[in-house]
């Protein structure tokens, strides 16, 4: 069943959906007041002129104030076809004198002779307009209302009217910009099918051209990928190539050796050859597979190891072989503690005794030291041996490189090991002339602060 991947245009309208929601709803909100505010003033002059007008038919008779409105002026002067009208004309104290009993009172002082303000009447919500106005030195307040269909009608229309386009304007920008999204996104098309022709072995950049701001980094990210990975296949190429060239050479030896054992009379000088040949096979097949699986993430969690008593551990696997070789193998251990892999560590020693070992001459010394101070833990062996010329410094660490020392036995792989175990582990390592033995000196420094989780 084919697994239905996320959208990147849809993610990205799920995000602005809600901002645009919320622009929608302010929109409509501002656009409301607005219309509300211009609507209510509109309709508020022209009832203020009904109220005008009603003022002008107020006269004085006998001290009393009268409204000589005709009929017809006040069919004319009331009708509406949307709303209601009402008026009253009252005195100052409020008490009633003509037209609608009952029109809500002004509670509020005025304005330049002038009220408007909001009410009910018979039921219904009514807007008032209130004008102060005087005849031959009499006041009277003249009171015209209005229901207030029109304006909420009026208002409705405004906002409608605004809305509408707003809306329409949104949808149309989400359409564009998921639109956009997928266009933008169909540059990379010819990049996934150049991916799809290639081999496993095509690891060449890909090309950047036309390349979104946004996504570029990935694709710069890819490239940069494929070098590594390139140069890490040339080295596993370049790997393969070396283990077979040297493992050719003692595999046909020991052919050779075990073709002339079976002619031979006398084939016991011609079985030690061979025993010897399978032991170095063996230690290079040995160093091959160590070198192999040198990935850091293959190593196990770090833990404090105890570099004193590792060396000792190791030490006394290699006591027979340096009584063999009349060699003097001492230390001096102090205590050192790392954060590291105890396999991996041990390994390293195993190797860096073995190469002083097998350059040091019958008679020499070779000497393991360990100490720490406060910023770091030092790792050192030294030999009584020919040293290392300081231009081969760099290049014995390469693999299957070897100095150029005629009877000694190796495979070239074991500095190249060590190499590798002190990178992951975040450690150096250097190679001196010994001040003491004479010889070459390694040492392999570890930062107190260190910490290998990254790397493993």
């Amino acid at each position: 069943m084919k697994i239905r991947q996320p959208s990147l245009a849809r993610q990205l309208l799920r995000q602005l959906l809600p901002l645009m929601t919320a622009i929608l709803i302010t929109g409509a909100g501002v656009v409301y007041f607005v219309a509300h505010r211009e609507a209510t003033v509109a309709y508020d002059r022209a009832l203020m002129d009904v109220s005008l007008a009603l003022a002008s038919q107020v006269e004085i008779m006998d001290g009393h104030v009268q409204l000589q409105l005709p009929e017809i002026a006040e069919k004319v002067l009331l009708i509406d076809g949307y709303d209601k009208l009402f008026y009253e004309v009252v005195d100052l104290n409020g008490k009633s004198i003509a037209g609608n009993i009952g029109l809500p009172r002004p509670v509020q002082p005025f304005e330049d002779g002038k009220l408007y303000y909001d009410g009910r009447f018979n039921g219904k919500k009514v807007r008032v307009a209130a004008l102060i106005s005087e005849r031959n030195g009499t006041a009277f307040i003249v009171l015209s209302a209005e229901t207030k269909l029109k304006r909420d009608w009026l208002v409705g229309e405004i906002v409608l009217a605004m809305l509408v386009p707003e809306g329409l304007l949104i949808i149309a920008a989400m359409f564009m910009i998921r639109r956009s999204i997928r266009h933008g996104l169909a540059s990379i098309l010819p990049l996934k099918d150049e991916l799809v022709r290639r081999t496993h072995t095509d690891l060449s950049q890909l090309s950047l051209k036309d390349i979104p701001e946004e996504i570029y980094p990935i694709f710069s990210e890819v490239n940069e990928l494929l070098v590594r990975l390139s140069a890490a296949l040339d080295a596993k190429r370049h790997f393969v190539a070396d283990a077979s060239h040297q493992l050719r050479t003692p595999i046909a030896a020991l052919q050779a050796e075990a073709e002339m054992a079976l002619r031979s009379a006398t084939p016991g000088e011609y079985l030690e050859k061979i025993v010897a040949g399978t032991r170095r096979v063996t230690h290079l097949a040995h160093q091959l597979l160590t070198l192999s699986r040198l990935e850091p993430q293959q190593m196990q969690a770090p833990k404090m190891i105890d570099l004193a008593e590792l060396t000792r551990d190791a030490a006394e696997r290699w006591m027979p072989l340096a009584r063999q070789r009349n060699i003097d193998l001492g230390f001096e251990l102090s205590p050192a503690k790392v954060m590291g892999d105890p396999v991996w560590l041990e390994e390293l020693a195993n190797n860096l005794i073995d190469n002083a070992l097998r350059y040091t001459p019958a008679g020499g010394i070779v000497t393991v030291r360990c100490n720490s101070t406060a910023s770091q833990t030092i790792w050192e062996v030294e030999d009584s041996g020919p040293g290392i010329p300081t231009e081969e410094h760099e290049r014995i660490f390469e693999r299957f490189y070897r100095l150029d020392t005629t009877g000694v036995d190796g495979c070239g792989l074991g500095l190249a090991i060590v190499r590798e175990i002190v990178h992951n582990h975040h450690a150096s390592i250097e190679v001196e002339k010994g001040n003491i033995l004479g010889g070459a000196l390694l040492r392999v420094t570890f930062s107190q602060q260190s910490d290998i989780s990254p790397a493993i």
